[in-house]
């Protein structure tokens, strides 16, 4: 028996050692490609700095969002949220997108080629971290304080409102524990939600209601399902008290 066990063992390494990598598409290669005119200021590689920001995880990242990096004071003040389309709009002329920035333009304007280098930089993606959290959640701070509850509310509900990056979302309840808004599930905008919990059984919403009513401010860690990997995952929310209205923005963490 402890022979046969052995051999499974065995066997299951073997078979697992042989299985190979995911294959690059034909538009990741093309992709690979075409990012080698971008090379002499970006680089892919986790923290690595150049003449122009990492573009390690750009895909639904916040514009202007690296601690590390001096932007221009343009495309700090752009909201930009890097989705594929706002991507294509500055490859093809990001002078137009943002003006006043101080990246020396290098045109992709084939559509062909901005989507291959959409498809390589989609393999170099990454969850966002507190930077690009914090950010998210001064811009939905400021929406809100600007614009007024009703539209604030729709436009981080809106897929396309500028307030959902990669994993990151806005979300507000009022000081009763409603929701107001979820960029994560727009649905849930209504509901009641101040008995909600963790995974551990932990009352997050009453935590954020007493946080904003004594500091206004703050975190609250949690446990929770993260849609992306489908993992159960620590969270950490930063919270700011606006009015009436408590509004939040979460980011997984290890």
């Amino acid at each position: 028996m402890k022979r046969l066990l052995g051999w499974a063992f065995a066997s299951t390494a073997l078979l697992c050692s042989v299985i190979p990598a995911r294959a690059e598409t034909v538009e990741e290669v093309a992709g690979r490609h075409v990012f080698d005119r971008c090379k002499a200021c970006h680089s892919v590689e986790p923290g690595k700095q150049g003449f122009g920001p990492n573009l390690h995880g750009i895909i639904g990242r916040p514009a202007a969002s690296l601690p590390m990096f001096m932007y221009s004071d343009a495309l700090k003040a752009s909201g930009l949220i890097w989705t594929e389309d706002n991507l294509r709009q500055w490859m093809a002329g990001n002078e137009t997108v943002v003006p006043g920035t101080r990246m020396r333009h290098v045109g992709v304007t084939d559509k062909a080629e901005q989507d291959y280098l959409i498809a390589y930089l989609k393999t170099q993606n990454d969850a966002m971290g507190p930077e690009q959290a914090r950010i998210l959640l001064e811009r939905a701070v400021g929406k809100l304080k600007s614009d007024g509850p009703d539209k604030a509310f729709a436009a981080f509900n809106d897929p396309k409102g500028g307030f959902i990056a990669h994993d990151l979302y806005v979300f507000v309840f009022d000081m009763n524990g409603k929701y107001m808004a979820s960029g994560g599930n727009p649905k849930l905008t209504g509901s009641d939600a101040k008995d909600l919990h963790d995974a551990a059984g932990k009352d997050i919403v009453r935590e954020m209601i007493n946080i904003a009513n004594s500091t206004g401010s703050g975190d609250v860690d949690y446990v929770w399902l993260n849609r992306i990997d489908n993992k159960i995952e620590n969270k950490r929310s930063m919270i700011q008290r606006v009015g009436d209205y408590i509004v939040g923005v979460g980011y997984y963490f290890n």
